[in-house]
């Protein structure tokens, strides 16, 4: 019962709390002042009471409504009115007094000494701007009641001695109960202030982040906690009293911190998400820096806080890395993976990253396979997966299905993963079935290449009979020159069975050339066709000097695709066919450039001002050992060579020319390994 009662009374004096602490300590301070003033109204009231004066009376009036309103103010800071409640409070009490003061003694009466406890009241509830205010009205009201009262129309009533001493304990009371409260109120402030004190101290100092302050101008550290000499390698009690320059934790220099410090000055605060220490070991560490400019002791200083994220950013960069790893790894598998039940139901999928799947993904979870695929395919996969499942052996069988891009070979291999599950690994052979058709067809076109070889063979044998013809004649005429000893004609004779010997040599060296063209290609890459102009320029540079040819050569031209020494060849032989051929020209010139596109492929030439092609010999003149000038160097193979490599590059050549108005060789190449 006592327990009950207490808690009653414990919960009708006690002040009530809010979100807010200051709003908290407020209204406990509020409700603190206006019991303490109930009380002493009741007891002004009860002494007057005591005295025989009735209830009705003025100034007994007067407490009474003042301690009604007091108790409403209460209800109202108890619903969160606190500020509103302070208010009402101070102005009603105030003008109780000053109303009190002039029925009764006038500036000599007791409720005077009332108002300046209610300017104190009002000065713990308000702030100093009420206290102001409320003085001034406080001394208004004495002026005036002093003017009235000199002036005849205010007449005091004097109080009984008895009266003053009431009113007076009253007032010493009142004053009191404030006293204990400021004091109190102080009180609670130091002790919020300390623990506030330490609490910042303790975080300082065992903070994981590296704090430290220091000073605007010239920016020495007035104090560092352990987290920063941690980071920067140093004891943080070395730095207090240094600048940053001087303990090397600011590599910009003066002029970049008198920057940083118009900025910070400017802006208030600023932060670095990606700022790089370096402590004096030299290992680099990766931070997220935060200045603010705050005031401490009267002076601008700077709050620097640096939370280190290298272990952060190096987790993430792994995680990154093992990220793409495993990206790269399913990008890098060309199969579609299913996990199906026993009944051929589709419980889970990893879609390809090459192929999309038959039947748009979402189709897939949750229905049968006789749903999803063609009854024969249906039923083969259905019995694969049994046999899986009693077996423990892998299934493989291929289909067919045909999709909005046609027919597609695929090649399934099933295997249990569980005791009614199975994974299906499909893939798609599609390419697969192409290679070998292109392998079967290679196989055909190698049949017909040898038989082209032995047409070849017996067409060229014509050209090799003429050097060994002059070589027999020639050895006859030898003899006979040798027995008569005409020592004259034997070194004629002798010197035209070595040139026939050369010539031999060198059309056997050539048609050797010529056989391995299509046959012996090196790895085929991508090779900026410029590149390939530059390098087949040098090796005829010797005859474009000697010759006093000027070669242009046209920018932007792409890269092509291709065994690179092959058609450096190519180029050669058509270059030194341009310079071979220029007549009498005075200036003269090649150009070599590109030319719109066919079939998918860049068209190059090589043009030039020299004598030009009649064109009744524009195929000829890719025949083998054809020369249209039998007095020129050379065996005639060369552009039958340049031919066959651009034709084995899956292109073609052609030439446009006239007599007298120069050549111009057109021929396309791929730019890319073929489809």
């Amino acid at each position: 019962m006592r327990d009950a009662v207490l808690g009653i009374l414990r919960g009708i004096f006690a002040a009530p709390k809010f979100p807010d602490a200051g709003k908290t300590r407020r209204a406990k301070l509020l409700v603190a002042i206006a019991w303490s003033s109930a009380a002493i109204l009741l007891y002004l009231i009860a002494a007057r009471l005591a005295r025989g004066i009735g209830p009705l009376d003025k100034a007994s009036l007067s407490l009474e409504g003042l301690a009604g309103v007091i108790l409403a103010l209460i209800w109202a800071i108890r619903r969160g009115y606190v500020r509103q409640a302070s208010i009402l409070l101070v102005l009603i009490s105030w003008s109780v007094m000053v109303y009190q003061a002039w029925i009764s003694d006038g500036i000599r009466d007791t409720a005077v000494d009332g108002e300046l406890i209610i300017v104190l009241i009002c000065g713990l509830l308000l702030g100093w701007q009420a206290i102001v205010g409320l003085s001034i009205l406080s001394i208004l009201s004495l002026w005036g009641m002093f003017i009235l009262e000199t002036r005849g129309i205010l007449h005091p009533v004097p109080d009984d001695l008895f009266g003053v001493v009431r009113d007076m304990t009253a007032a010493f009371l009142l004053s009191g109960i404030l006293m204990c409260l400021v004091l109190a109120e102080q009180q609670r402030s130091m002790d919020e202030l300390r623990s506030s004190e330490e609490r910042f101290r303790k975080v300082f100092y065992s903070s994981p982040v590296a704090i430290c302050i220091v000073s605007l101008e010239e920016g020495r550290f007035l104090d560092a906690n352990t987290a920063f000499g941690e980071l920067y390698g140093f004891d943080p009690r070395e730095a207090v009293g240094k600048t940053a320059i001087e303990l090397g934790t600011w590599e910009g220099g003066q002029p970049e911190r008198d920057a940083f410090i118009r900025e910070l000055v400017r802006k208030k605060s600023i932060r670095n998400m990606n700022y790089e220490v370096t402590d004096r070991s030299g290992r680099k560490r990766n931070t997220l820096a935060f200045y603010e400019l705050i005031e401490l002791d009267g002076r601008a200083r700077v709050l620097a806080m640096f939370y280190d994220v290298t272990e952060k950013k190096m987790t993430e960069q792994a995680l990154r890395e093992s990220e793409n790893r495993l990206r790269a790894l399913l990008d890098a598998v060309p199969d579609t993976i299913f996990e199906l039940d026993q009944d051929g139901i589709f419980l889970n999928f990893i879609r390809s990253q090459e192929r999309d799947t038959f039947v748009p993904p979402g189709e897939f979870v949750g229905k049968t396979v006789r749903q999803i695929m063609p009854p024969p395919i249906s039923e083969l996969t259905l019995s694969g997966i049994e046999k899986a499942l009693s077996t423990g052996e892998t299934v493989n069988f291929d289909y067919q299905l045909t999709g909005p891009l046609g027919p597609r070979d695929y090649e399934a291999r099933l295997a249990a993963s569980g005791p009614q599950r199975v994974l299906a690994i499909i893939r798609d052979i599609t390419g697969r079935k192409k290679i070998e058709a292109e392998r079967e067809a290679l196989i055909r076109e190698l049949e017909l290449k040898n038989a082209e070889l032995e047409r070849f063979t017996y067409t060229v044998s014509h050209d090799l009979k003429a050097p060994l013809i002059t070589i027999k004649g020639f050895a006859g005429l030898l003899r006979e020159d040798a027995a008569r000893k005409n020592t004259s004609r034997l070194n004629k004779d002798i010197q035209r069975i070595s040139d026939a010997a050369e010539k031999m040599q060198q059309l056997l060296n050539e048609l050797l050339e010529l056989s391995r063209v299509g046959r012996l290609i090196n790895p085929p890459e991508a090779v900026p066709f410029e590149t390939l102009i530059s390098d087949a320029v040098e090796l005829v540079r010797g005859q474009l000097d000697a010759l006093k040819v000027r070669v242009d050569v046209r920018s932007g031209m792409p890269s092509v695709y291709g065994d690179r020494q092959r058609l450096t060849e190519a180029l050669q032989n058509l270059l030194d066919n341009a310079a071979k051929f220029m007549g009498d020209q005075s200036q003269p010139r090649i150009e070599i450039g590109q030319r719109g596109h066919e079939d998918g492929k860049p068209i190059f030439y090589i043009r030039d001002n020299g004598a030009g092609i009649d064109p009744h010999f524009h195929e000829r003149i890719f025949g083998l050992f054809n020369k249209l000038d039998v007095d020129s160097e050379g065996t005639g193979v060369g552009l039958a060579l340049v031919k066959r490599i651009v034709e084995a590059h899956g292109g073609r050549i052609w030439v446009e020319s006239q007599v007298g108005e120069g050549a111009a060789f057109f021929f396309t190449l791929q730019t890319g390994p073929p489809a």
